[in-house]
């Protein structure tokens, strides 16, 4: 796939909603497609981090390893998020296990060189950032969630703000 075609592609994606267009042509270049069937086990818990993925069809199970070789289901991704942040943060090892629950397509980015970019362009960078930080947020709140309603805990009606 041509760069200029798949600048349009991430452009379309809710996660790139309003990156500026050279920007976005300089990541397309980082870019590569992602395509992975049902069932497939994407990435591994403690495997190694090197990919990036920003999802635009379908579905992956985000799970942990449970007794026997059972997973246990501990979120979903799919269109428009981000998967695999590890690299973002400096992270050699993955921490969840992820499998394709419907057919996916996405992009995948290898974090060094989507690390050494975002320092090289810090307006995108800080974006980028702040976006992958809005997903690190995000899964810790339904982290949260699953432990206080697996402690039997009543959970508020209202979604607190968390600092």
């Amino acid at each position: 796939m041509s760069t200029a075609s798949m600048a349009e592609k991430l452009q379309k994606n809710k996660f790139f909603h309003g990156i500026a267009a050279a920007d976005l042509a300089k990541l397309a270049s980082l870019a590569r497609e992602a395509q992975f069937p049902t069932h497939a086990k994407i990435f591994e818990e403690h495997g190694l981090a090197t990919d990036v993925y920003v999802i635009e069809k379908g579905e992956i199970l985000l799970a942990l390893p449970d007794s026997d070789d059972r997973m246990r289901h501990i979120g979903v991704v799919g269109k428009g998020e981000l998967m695999g942040w590890s690299p973002l943060v400096g992270r050699t090892r993955l921490y969840h296990t992820a499998i394709a629950a419907t057919p996916v397509e996405g992009f995948a980015f290898n974090g060094k060189k989507l690390m050494e970019f975002c320092a090289s362009n810090p307006t995108f960078g800080f974006e980028f950032m702040r976006r992958a930080a809005c997903v690190l947020a995000d899964r810790l709140s339904a982290t949260r969630m699953q432990l206080l309603e697996f402690g039997g805990y009543r959970l508020p009606k209202y979604q607190p703000e968390s600092d």
